[in-house]
């Protein structure tokens, strides 16, 4: 177990030992001799020693090994009480209650053992000078002899056991409050150590951390988030949220989406201007910052700096566009090959004069199918690689749907159409363009199903979000497939395009959108497409 330190406590003592000496010493000549019999020049020099080495202690600090000199002041103080006690009248000095402070002190800075080692110094030498004075007077050579009472020795009895006394109780008093020092410092020193790895965690985390209060003010900013606003700690601390975020992330809808769920955390993407006139995307995640007692103090936020990630998607895309773009240039050639090579065989039989009249005829017919196939992929790749721009209106959506189910149903007559939507849905979309992707969607899944089946529509509102799915039962289409169904001239049909599909993802994209297929080979395919809320 660590000693107690007895640097302070000595110093303490120090004090109280020199203001007790000086006031005992002013009121030495005040005090009846009847109340202080004996030589008042011992007391002086007593009283003298106690003063010089107080003053002497305070004066030059305590020594390497302050518990050894508080053991031998509580032996000089023991013995100078002693002198006192005996040039005062024995058991009858006024004196004798300097005893119990020297007993006390001594249980405080030393231990309960070095106290009661004290106390019964004390004992034995208070009883040495009552005994002295009455059992064996060897004051005979100094005064006239006194009668010996029995109030005298009671008294030595009473102040011997009442040392001894305050020596248990104060040295149980002082170990236990030395026990409960020790384990105050050591939890201290514990929150402490704790602190500083807290303090350490937090500045030296990869992500931004930014604590604000209820007010919206920054109570606290690492390192991270200094690097990434480029803000220094000391100008962050103390501001308001808008003024160093800015006011594109408002925090009262976020307080209130937490609010809402404790638990859960609310994430926003935005884009920080820093002091230098740079940007930075940002990705933010809010969370409540609650107390011991889970009151809410205000919020927290992990800020990640986005720009990586948005390089690696750019390079990502670019990569993906440049493999789209070798793969549709390999099914552009390969789709305009095929009518090039019938147009080239067909027109070689025309030149020739050995043709006959309904050969030539059969011929031209090809020739005109062929070039008007050519026509045709070279007006979807036109539509696919210049699109019009859009004119967004709030249109009826439901009533969209069910103008091309109507067309489709009279189209194929085996087809089972289930409608599951609400009438009166109202949208804002280019109007012109999403019946084209309600048509390539639906006319793609009746292609799925040659022999037949059911096609599914299905439309609601989910938040912000317009949700259009489009279900067919064929036979679905391969995993190896679904990545690449939404590519220019693919396809896997004998005689499709590859381009409808294209076209949706395309026009889904330009309303802000995103489509998803999903499909389980001989169960059918769904496409889904989200548009978000967008005003005329």
């Amino acid at each position: 177990m660590k000693p107690f330190n007895v640097a302070g406590p000595l110093r303490g003592f120090s004090w109280a030992r020199l203001g007790v000496a000086l006031v005992l010493l002013a009121l030495g000549p005040l005090i009846s001799p009847g109340l202080m019999p004996g030589e008042g020049g011992i007391l002086a020099l007593a009283l003298g020693l106690a003063i010089a080495s107080s003053a002497a202690l305070l004066l030059f600090g305590p020594p390497a090994e302050p518990r050894r000199l508080a053991w031998f002041i509580c032996l000089l103080d023991t013995a100078l009480i002693t002198a006192v006690v005996a040039a005062t009248g024995g058991a009858r000095s006024v004196f004798a209650f300097l005893y119990v402070l020297c007993v006390t002190t001594a249980c405080v800075m030393l231990s309960r053992t070095r106290g009661l080692a004290i106390a019964g110094a004390s004992s034995l030498l208070y009883a040495g000078i009552v005994l002295g004075r009455t059992v064996l007077p060897l004051n005979v050579f100094f005064e006239a002899p006194s009668e010996t009472t029995a109030f005298e020795l009671l008294t030595m009895f009473l102040n011997a056991a009442t040392f001894l006394i305050v020596a248990i109780v104060a040295g149980g008093l002082a170990e236990r409050y030395h026990t409960a020092r020790r384990e105050l410092e050591t939890r201290q020193r514990d929150l402490r150590d704790l602190q500083a790895f807290q303090d350490l965690v937090f500045q030296c985390v990869g992500t931004g951390l930014i604590a604000v209060d209820r007010r919206h003010r920054v109570t606290a900013f690492n390192r991270a988030a200094e690097e990434i606003t480029g803000v220094a700690r000391v100008e962050a601390i103390g501001r308001a949220w808008s003024a160093l975020i800015g006011a594109a992330m408002p925090l009262d809808a976020i307080e209130a989406a937490i609010d809402r769920n404790p638990r859960a955390s609310v994430w926003r993407e935005t884009t920080l201007r820093r002091p230098d006139g740079t940007t930075v995307p940002l990705r933010m995640t809010f969370s409540a910052l609650r107390s011991g007692e889970g009151e809410r103090l205000g919020l927290i936020s992990a800020c990640e700096d986005l720009s990586a990630i948005r390089e690696m998607e750019a390079r990502m895309r670019q990569a993906d566009r440049l493999a789209t773009l070798g793969r549709m240039a390999a099914n552009i050639a390969h789709e305009i090959r095929n009518p090039l090579a019938s147009l080239t065989g067909a027109i070689e039989v025309l030149t020739s004069p050995l043709a006959a009249d309904d050969t030539r005829e059969r011929l031209s017919q090809i020739v005109a199918r062929e070039s008007e196939r050519l026509n045709h992929i070279i007006k979807n790749f036109l539509e696919y690689t210049r699109p019009a721009p859009l004119s967004i209106t709030a249109m009826d959506v439901s009533a969209a749907i069910e103008e091309v189910l109507v067309l489709l149903e009279h189209r194929a007559g085996t087809l089972k159409s289930v409608r599951d939507f609400e009438p009166g849905i109202r949208w804002g979309v280019d109007a012109q363009q999403f019946r084209q992707v309600l048509w390539n969607l639906c006319l793609n899944a009746l292609e799925a199903m040659p022999e037949g089946g059911e096609l599914r529509i299905a439309a609601e509102v989910v938040g912000d979000r317009l949700e259009v799915s489009v279900t067919d039962s064929g036979e679905g289409i391969g995993a190896s497939d679904l990545s690449h169904v939404f590519e220019p001239f693919f396809s896997t049909k004998p005689e499709g395009t590859g381009l409808g599909l294209a076209l949706v993802h395309r026009i889904v994209q330009e309303h802000g959108g995103e489509i998803d297929v999903r499909s389980s080979p001989g169960l059918g395919t769904t496409f889904t497409m989200s548009l978000p809320s967008r005003h005329a």
